[in-house]
């Protein structure tokens, strides 16, 4: 029969793999946005190995990103700002890292966003002429992270159980 102690230790490790998991999609997530003309590049290199509907969106996103380039490189600045505010994001996970229970409102607030960020899918990129099966994959992606934090609340609610 598992000591507390060791039933502490095994929700420990949970939650840290959990908040790991997070940050490091967050950050995946934010750097991506910087290299996007050297990415679309890369994806349009050998343009028969897509399927016809992801080869005509990524020509149409290359267009519009090389047009925007030329003409107002001003405006992928806010790129720079999406990539910093994943970091800032990821940065807030550093104290349900370090101390689950005290910082716990942090991992509500990532569910929060993640569960906003659904509405975000297919309501505003609705208006953005984004394709309904590339709001499909942002509202997964958040669909995913709100499980992750989900589990680790979970975990939280537990670990403070087992703590007292």
């Amino acid at each position: 029969m598992p000591t507390a102690e060791t039933s502490q230790n095994r929700l420990r490790r949970k939650i840290k793999i959990a908040i790991i998991i997070t940050i490091a999609g967050l950050l995946l997530n934010g750097v991506s946005a910087i290299p996007l003309i050297s990415e679309l590049k890369i994806l349009l290199s050998k343009p028969d190995a897509l399927p016809q509907f992801l080869r005509d969106w990524w020509i149409y996103v290359n267009k519009g990103v090389n047009e925007t380039t030329r003409y107002y490189p001003f405006m992928r600045y806010g790129f720079d700002w999406l990539a910093f505010a994943h970091l800032l994001i990821a940065i807030a996970f550093i104290g349900p890292l370090k101390d689950p229970i005290n910082n716990e409102w942090v991992v509500r607030w990532g569910m929060i966003a993640s569960a906003l960020s659904v509405v975000m899918a297919f309501g505003w990129e609705r208006f953005r002429g984004i394709p309904l099966w590339w709001s499909c994959i942002d509202a997964a992606i958040a669909i995913v992270a709100f499980i992750v934090l989900w589990l680790c609340s979970k975990w939280i609610n537990e670990l403070k159980i087992a703590v007292t």
